[in-house]
């Protein structure tokens, strides 16, 4: 393995391709750089402009020079003596009619081959929130027909400029009858038959039926968890490193993965010993990544926050808080000020994540006939939430690790202590849940429980 001594990043599209890219290795290696560390390259929505949201994993987006350019790229570094270092997007994918994978679930819903490739709620139909108002109003309003997509000539619902499929039982043999409907009320009953619903962006952060990148409805969970999903979204990733072209790896997002350690063991075993493997992780005051991840570490937030420490006078920060105080009309209590914050994003902006953990909460409380209800466990659950001091703890089907247990007890106590304590009925439950103290019938409910919550806590 070569650990870089220097990189550059550099933010691919917005007009920089491969080929721009090769003309500033010179200046680079003068730097005395030994690794490009290139943002996501892989084929992403037609307008971004970063490339996280990614609609092929298996191909490099043509836009900035395809693979023939990546390849001359390479070239280029590799004659300098220069390395590659890699972001790859694990944890998503663009929810874009561009997205084959996507499409083909919005058509065939369960169905699809791709059903299980993303985070999603099966039990119910597939959330689009991607209309400016309900589909009533929409519909009502002229905004919402039935037109033959133009790329493929299947009838779909048209929206602007955007064209939804119709699932293939609701309208073969009858193509042209379909395509003439004009009838709101038949056009109601046709999308009632669909196995996605077109709502409003309005509804969605109380109201969406599969994982999405904090708030980012255009961003769907991948899970990456499942070795199928794995192999089909790495493929190209791993084709990249068995040949040489990269050296090295930055996972994106590496805590929003339903399980991060089981991952990136994974990956380390499919990329091999050879392969520099870093992780964007965010860690609190007094936290370590965990040692038993065969990592090489993180992309290094913690040394910017050490550097702004450094960069920052200790001494003065009274004089800047008082001044924020002038500003504003009065003192402000910042521990208060982020209490409100974060329960507002609980309440409001992730209303449907916090609903199916009290859901699964109050189930497993139900089949483990413990006498809790829902109010209770309602403000345990949103205490422990806005308390967590870390991103994350990192729980399995079987439980915590001896650190997680820790971090929780510790959590548990300042709510219990605090001003805001909550029952200690609702508490209790809880921390079962998470230590999965509880019945076998309710095992697979309190992983779930388990897993929801971790990916929860990192954004708020």
């Amino acid at each position: 393995m070569t650990i870089p001594t220097a990189t550059y990043r550099i933010q691919f599209r917005n007009g920089m391709t491969f080929d721009r890219a090769s003309e500033l290795v010179p200046y680079m290696k003068r730097l005395g750089i030994s690794h490009l560390y290139a943002s996501p390259i892989f084929t992403a929505t037609s307008e971004s402009t970063h490339g996280y949201d990614v609609t092929d994993a298996n191909e490099i987006e043509p836009s900035i020079g395809g693979r023939e350019g990546f390849d001359r790229m390479v070239k280029t570094l590799k004659d300098a003596g220069l390395g590659l270092i890699l972001d790859i997007v694990p944890n998503h994918m663009a929810a874009s009619l561009e997205n084959t994978w996507w499409r083909d679930v919005i058509e065939n819903g369960q169905n699809s081959r791709f059903a299980k490739h993303f985070d999603i709620n099966w039990s119910r139909p597939l959330t689009l929130p991607f209309l400016g108002d309900s589909f009533e109003t929409a519909l009502s309003n002229g905004d919402i027909s039935v037109k033959p997509d133009p790329k493929t000539g299947k009838p779909a619902f048209a929206y602007y400029d955007s064209y939804y499929p119709l699932a293939p039982e609701t309208y073969q043999g009858r193509e042209t009858e379909v395509i003439k409907l004009t009838d709101k009320t038949s056009l109601a009953e046709l999308h009632e038959r669909q196995p996605y619903r077109l709502m409003s962006w309005r509804e969605a952060p109380r109201d969406l039926s599969y994982r999405r990148f904090f708030e980012i409805t255009g961003l769907a969970g991948v899970r990456v968890e499942d070795k199928q999903v794995f192999d089909d979204t790495h493929r190209l990733i791993l084709e990249l490193v068995h040949s040489g072209a990269v050296d090295g790896l930055r996972v994106d997002h590496v805590d929003g993965l339903a399980d991060p350690k089981a991952y990136i063991e994974l990956l380390r075993q499919e990329a091999g010993p050879d392969c520099y493997i870093t992780v964007e992780k965010i860690l609190g005051e007094g936290e370590h990544i965990p040692s038993d991840w065969p990592i090489s570490g993180t992309t290094g937030y913690e040394f910017i926050a050490s550097l702004s420490d450094a960069l920052v006078d200790g001494a003065k920060i009274a004089g800047l808080r008082k001044a924020y105080d002038d500003v504003v009309g009065k003192p402000v209590d910042m521990t208060a000020e982020l209490r409100a914050a974060k329960l507002l994003m609980a309440d409001k902006n992730f209303e449907g994540e916090f609903t199916t953990l009290l859901k699964l909460a109050v189930a497993i409380a139900n089949t483990d006939g413990i006498s809790v209800d829902e109010k209770t466990t309602r403000s345990a659950l949103r205490e422990l939430l806005v308390a967590f001091p870390v991103y994350r703890t990192y729980g399995t089907e079987t439980g915590l690790p001896p650190e997680g247990h820790e971090m929780l007890e510790s959590v548990v106590d300042k709510v219990r202590q605090g001003p805001n304590a909550p029952d200690q009925a609702g508490l209790d439950l809880i921390t079962r849940i998470l230590g999965n103290d509880v019945s076998e019938k309710a095992s697979h409910d309190a992983a779930n429980f388990r897993t929801r919550f971790q990916q929860l806590t990192g954004p708020l």
